[in-house]
């Protein structure tokens, strides 16, 4: 999440963070209370007070009105990520690793198998299994995390003095942290993006260790989830966009509108994927241009060749997960020409095209999937909270 957002508005609805001078005042609905939030955690549900207690501390942390629907967002995200469970299990977690590693050994090289399988047999101080038995019997995050902890510092201390580390010492692992071979990159009961809690936490390594602790407890997830699904300013018509944007990436859903409308400018083929730019796996744009930024620079020739410049484009996409983008005359020149062009009003959203693939997943989902499933889960809560008396 090298593109962090964390624009932080007060909330009277998810949709009413826009700028004063576009929005007249509004009166703010009423806050939930803890009484009222714990009525809206799904009935059946252990802990309901605990929950509704930990939803309305997160809202407040990160200066969230408390509304029925800033609520009832994070609790249906809860529900659909976890099923309110803080350090939730992964069905075949041990396999997944295993694979993992095998797959990573076998990009080393002939030396890489035999380096691994000698990594893994060594033993953590304490304990009497050694790390792949240990791996072997993994059925949550937070124990295959604590697990890689102790396997990266067993690495730094002990794995340098055996027969593999004149060869391998640089070359074993990219880097010293978790990522490299830990498949876990989402966490906690709200399944929260971890580079993005460790950059909202801050940089340094106390704090990283901190995070990945954090991350399993029942608060902590609901702290950082709660933190990037409604942390940022959007205008968008109704929640269910932001929740795809919680699964695709900010502004997503309304990256995705702009695509639609300059593939049918230009007649360019896009797939609405809500990224604007190419991106690495850190988050990080990459200097090649993208096909939706070809396409941007089409549109430019074509319509708009002496009000925006080549450079401007390009300035104004690496905006592209902010809210200023919006501000840009690359956006304007986007909806002005395609209503003239169109005779329609350009939307401002529509839900991204993107695959999910996950280890933790039996099959291929989609962003849309996700959101329509949240969704579902948002107006029930809604609508509990329509019949609480007030």
């Amino acid at each position: 999440m090298g593109r962090n957002v964390l624009a932080v508005c007060g909330l009277a609805a998810l949709a009413a963070c826009a700028p004063r001078h576009t929005r007249p005042e509004v009166p703010l609905p009423p806050r939930v209370t803890v009484e009222q939030a714990t009525q809206l955690v799904p009935p059946g549900e252990k802990e309901r007070e605990g929950w509704a207690e930990d939803v309305l501390a997160a809202l407040e942390a990160h200066r969230l009105y408390p509304s029925a629907e800033a609520v009832c967002s994070v609790l249906a995200v809860i529900e659909q990520e976890s099923g309110f469970e803080a350090n939730p299990a992964v069905p075949g977690l041990a396999r997944i690793v295993q694979q993992k590693l095998e797959a990573y050994a076998d990009k080393l090289g002939p030396l890489g198998p035999p380096a691994v399988k000698g990594l893994l047999e060594g033993k953590a101080p304490g304990h009497s299994q050694n790390f792949e038995q240990r791996l072997a019997q993994v059925k949550t995050e937070r124990d295959l995390d604590r697990i890689f902890r102790e396997l990266l510092e067993y690495y730094e201390t002990e794995f340098p003095k055996t027969y593999f580390a004149a060869q391998l010492a640089s070359g074993l692992f990219k880097s010293t942290r978790l990522e490299d071979l830990n498949p876990i990159t989402t966490a906690g009961s709200m399944q929260v993006s971890v580079r993005f809690s460790e950059e909202l936490a801050g940089g340094d390594e106390r704090a990283l260790q901190r995070v990945r602790e954090e991350l399993y407890t029942r608060s902590g997830g609901v702290y950082y989830g709660t933190a990037r699904l409604l942390g940022y300013e959007a205008h968008y018509s109704e929640p269910l966009y932001r929740f795809a944007d919680y699964n695709a990436g900010f502004y997503a859903s309304r990256n995705a509108a702009v695509q639609a409308q300059v593939s049918r400018l230009t007649g360019l083929k896009l797939v609405t994927d809500g990224d604007l730019l190419a991106y690495d796996k850190q988050g990080e744009p990459v200097d090649e241009d993208s096909n939706s930024l070809k396409a941007l620079l089409a549109f430019r020739e074509r319509y708009v060749p002496e009000d925006v410049s080549e450079r401007r484009v390009r300035k104004d996409v690496e905006k592209e997960k902010e809210l200023a983008f919006e501000e840009t005359d690359t956006w304007s020149a986007i909806k002005r020409v395609y209503q003239e062009q169109t005779g329609e009003t350009p939307a401002y959203e529509q839900l991204p095209t993107v695959t999910i693939r996950s280890p933790k997943m039996s099959g291929d989902k989609s962003t849309a999937w996700f959101a329509q499933s949240v969704n579902k889960r948002f107006r029930k809560c809604m609508d509990r909270y329509a019949a609480l008396p007030k």
